[in-house]
C-alpha cells in the first residue's frame, strides 16, 4: 500500500516536474541552479518510471507509465540538445550555419510532441489506475477514489496555469514564423547577453494601448499606426528579459501618462529608449539611445537596430580627447561664439559612455598625443598642423590602431590631404548650393551609402543638414603601394547639389550639378587577404570582421557646421555625430543579423495550366462525381430488387 502510495505521489510529480522544468530552468542564470534543477527533475522521472517497472506484476506491466517517463527523458534530452546546438553556433560566430537552424526546429516539434504525450499517458495511468480501485472498493471507498482522482486533476489544471503565468511573464514562446519575426536571431542573442554582471538595461518603448483614442503626433505619425504595432512591440521586447536578467522592459504612452515620462525628457510615442545603468548607479546621466519605430515595415530590421543602440550604450567609459590648439572649435577661440561651439556634440558623447577631454599646448600637443588616448577628435582646425604633429597623428592611426573623427573646416588653412593621400583622395574647398530657398553654402543630404554608421539611424530618410562644407575627389597616387588605407564613401551631396562659385545660391549655366563624397570611412589595411572561393557557384566565406583594436579608424567630413551647437539638433544630425563615434568600436558585423522580411511567393500560371484547371473544374470534377454518384444509386437500386 505504501510503495503504490509512493508510486502514485512520483507519476503524479514527474509530470507536474515536467511541466515546470521549462520556464523555471530558463529563470536562473546560475549554472549550478540549473543543473540542481535538471538533476531534481530527471530523478523523479526516473524514479517514476522505474518504481512502477518493480513494483508491477511480471504479466501486468504499467505500459502507459513507462512509455510516459521515456518520453519525458527523450523530451529533456531533446532540449539540451538544442541547447547545445544554440551555444555551438554562438561560440563559431558570425552568422550561424543553415543545418544548426534547420535541425533546431526539426527537433522543436518532436520537443512538443514528446512533453504532450508524456503528459497524456501519465493522466491515462492514472485515470485507469483510479477505475481499477473503484472496481474492487467499497462504494464510500469508491466515491472517494473518484472525489480524489477529480481533486488531483483540478491540481494539475492549476498548476498547468501556473506554468503558462510563468512561461508569459518569462515570455517564453514558440515562433513558428518562417523569419522568426518575433524572435531574436542567434547573433542577436550573442550580443544581448554581454550584459556586465550587476548592471541593467532598461528598454522603454513608448507606444499607445490599442484603446486609446488616436491623435496625431507632433512628428506627423499617426496614433492609429503605432496603436497596430504594440502587440508585435511587446512580444518582440519582453524576449529581452529571458535572454538577460538584465533587461527591464517597460510601455508608456507617451500622450497620456505624462508622470511617467518626466525623468526622461523630450521623448514622443514611436521611440524606444535604450538606457544603461552600471552597476551600484544611483544617479544620471545615463548612457541611452533612442531607436524609432513608426510602421510596420520598420519592424524588419528593428532586431539590428536594438543591437546597435545596446551595444553603443553598453560599451565601456573611454577617453576622447579634443584637439584645441589649432583654431578647432572646442578651443577657447570660439568662447564668445556660442553656436559655433561643440557643447552638444560633446553633451551627446556623454551619454554614449565618452569622457571629453581637451589637449593643447599645456599637454604637450601639438606633437605629443597622451600616452592613454585611444580616440581622437580633431574639429574644424583653421591653422595647420606641423610636421611634427601630423607625424603624430599618423603614428596615433598606423601604429598604436587609434580612433580618429575629423571635420575639415573649410574657411581654414588645413586641408588634411597629407592624411587623405594614404587613402587616394583630396579635399576640394567650394561653394555647395541646393536650392534657391535656401542659403547659399547650405545643404540637405540623404545620399548615404551603405555601412554599419548609417544601418543605425533611425532618421537618415529627413536627410542631413550640412552647410559651408567643401568635398571629396578621388587622386589616385602613381605607385599602388602608397594606398595604406582602406576608403569608402559614407555621405554625398546627391544630385540636385551644384558648386556655386560666385556663392549667389543661383545656379549658373556653367554650375553643373554634381554627387559628390562629403563623408569618407578610412581604415588600416587588413593583414589578412579575402581568398575568393575557387568554384564560382560556392558562396563565400563569412570572415570574421577585424576587431576595432586590430585597425585605425578614421570618420572624415567635409565641413564642421554641421556639428555645432546650431545645427546638430537638425533633421538627423546628432543621430549621425553619435553613430560616427561609436562605430570605431565596433567589433560585431551586423549584416549577420538579416531583416525579418517576410516574403510572400507568388505562382503565376501558364495558359496551358489556366486551361486545364478550367477543364478539371468545369468537367472532370463534376463528371467524377455524377459518375460515381450514378454507380452507387444503382447498385443500391439492384441490392434492394435482390433483397425483394
Amino acid at each position: 500500500m505504501k510503495s503504490n502510495l509512493i508510486s502514485r505521489v512520483l507519476s503524479w510529480a514527474a509530470i507536474v516536474f515536467l511541466l515546470l522544468f521549462f520556464p523555471v530552468y530558463e529563470s536562473f542564470s546560475n549554472t549550478g541552479v540549473r543543473w540542481a534543477i535538471s538533476i531534481i527533475v530527471l530523478s523523479v522521472i526516473v524514479g517514476s518510471g522505474f518504481l512502477s517497472y518493480i513494483g508491477s506484476k511480471k504479466e501486468d506491466k504499467e505500459i502507459n507509465l513507462l512509455i510516459s517517463s521515456g518520453l519525458g527523458i527523450i523530451s529533456l534530452g531533446i532540449y539540451f540538445l538544442r541547447v547545445y546546438l544554440e551555444d555551438l553556433s554562438l561560440q563559431k560566430g558570425g552568422t550561424a550555419p543553415v543545418w544548426i537552424t534547420n535541425l533546431r526546429e526539426f527537433l522543436l516539434v518532436f520537443l512538443v510532441l514528446f512533453v504532450l504525450g508524456s503528459v497524456f499517458l501519465g493522466i491515462l495511468r492514472e485515470w485507469e489506475r483510479s477505475s481499477f480501485e473503484n472496481q474492487s472498493s467499497l462504494k464510500g471507498r469508491k466515491q472517494s477514489l473518484v472525489r480524489d482522482f477529480f481533486l488531483g486533476t483540478g491540481i494539475l489544471l492549476l498548476i498547468l496555469i501556473l506554468a503558462n503565468y510563468i512561461s508569459v511573464m518569462r515570455n517564453h514562446n514558440f515562433d513558428l514564423s518562417s523569419k522568426g519575426v518575433h524572435s531574436f536571431s542567434i547573433e542577436a542573442k550573442k550580443i544581448l547577453k554581454e550584459i556586465p554582471e550587476g548592471a541593467e538595461v532598461d528598454v522603454i518603448a513608448f507606444y499607445p494601448r490599442p484603446l486609446d483614442s488616436t491623435a496625431r503626433n507632433a512628428d506627423g505619425s499617426s496614433s492609429l499606426a503605432l496603436k497596430r504595432i504594440r502587440p508585435d512591440l511587446e512580444i518582440l521586447l519582453s524576449q529581452m528579459v529571458s535572454i538577460h536578467p538584465g533587461f527591464k522592459v517597460k510601455f508608456i504612452n507617451a500622450d497620456v501618462e505624462l508622470d511617467e515620462i518626466a525623468e526622461f525628457g523630450q521623448v514622443s510615442n514611436g521611440n524606444i529608449l535604450i538606457r544603461y545603468r552600471k552597476a551600484g548607479a544611483t544617479a544620471g546621466p545615463y548612457p541611452e539611445q533612442k531607436v524609432g519605430v513608426k510602421d510596420k515595415s520598420e519592424l524588419e530590421d528593428l532586431e539590428r537596430r536594438l543591437v546597435q543602440a545596446f551595444m553603443n550604450v553598453t560599451t565601456k567609459e573611454r577617453k576622447v580627447y579634443f584637439t584645441e590648439a589649432n583654431g578647432e572649435r572646442y578651443s577657447q577661440t570660439f568662447q564668445n561664439l556660442p553656436n559655433e561651439k561643440l557643447v552638444r556634440f560633446a553633451d551627446a558623447l556623454s551619454f554614449l559612455n565618452f569622457k571629453s577631454t581637451g589637449i593643447g599646448f599645456q599637454n604637450n600637443w601639438p606633437s605629443k598625443i597622451p600616452d592613454d588616448a585611444e580616440f581622437l577628435v580633431i574639429a574644424g582646425p583653421t591653422v595647420p598642423f606641423s610636421p611634427e604633429a601630423r607625424a603624430s597623428i599618423l603614428d596615433f592611426v598606423f601604429k598604436k590602431k587609434g580612433k580618429l573623427f575629423i571635420t575639415i573646416e573649410q574657411r581654414g588653412a588645413e586641408s588634411f590631404d597629407w592624411l587623405l593621400e594614404a587613402a587616394g583622395y583630396t579635399f576640394s574647398k567650394g561653394n555647395l548650393s541646393q536650392s534657391p530657398s535656401r542659403a547659399p553654402g547650405l545643404i540637405l543630404t540623404k545620399a548615404f551609402r551603405d555601412h554599419a554608421i548609417e544601418e543605425s539611424l533611425s532618421k537618415k530618410d529627413t536627410g542631413i543638414v550640412f552647410p559651408y562644407g567643401g568635398y571629396f575627389e578621388q587622386k589616385p597616387p602613381k605607385d599602388a603601394s602608397e594606398i595604406k588605407l582602406d576608403a569608402s564613401i559614407l555621405l554625398e551631396t546627391g544630385g540636385d547639389v551644384y558648386l556655386d562659385k560666385n556663392g549667389n545660391g543661383k545656379q549658373e549655366k556653367e554650375e553643373e550639378k554634381k554627387n559628390l563624397p562629403i563623408a569618407l570611412v578610412l581604415k588600416t589595411k587588413s593583414a589578412t587577404p579575402v581568398v575568393p572561393p575557387a568554384d564560382p557557384n560556392t558562396p563565400p566565406i563569412t570572415l570574421p570582421e577585424t576587431k576595432s583594436e586590430d585597425e585605425g579608424r578614421i570618420v572624415i567630413y567635409s565641413g564642421t557646421s554641421w556639428i555645432t551647437n546650431q545645427y546638430i539638433p537638425y533633421e538627423a544630425n546628432y543621430e549621425l555625430a553619435g553613430a560616427s563615434v561609436t562605430w570605431m568600436y565596433q567589433d560585431v558585423s551586423l549584416p549577420a543579423i538579416a531583416p525579418k522580411k517576410e516574403e510572400i511567393e507568388t505562382v503565376s500560371l501558364t495558359d496551358g495550366q489556366k486551361r486545364a484547371v478550367w477543364i478539371l473544374g468545369m468537367f472532370l470534377f463534376p463528371g467524377l462525381i455524377a459518375g460515381l454518384g450514378s454507380i452507387y444509386v444503382i447498385k443500391r437500386k439492384k441490392a434492394g430488387q435482390k433483397n425483394a
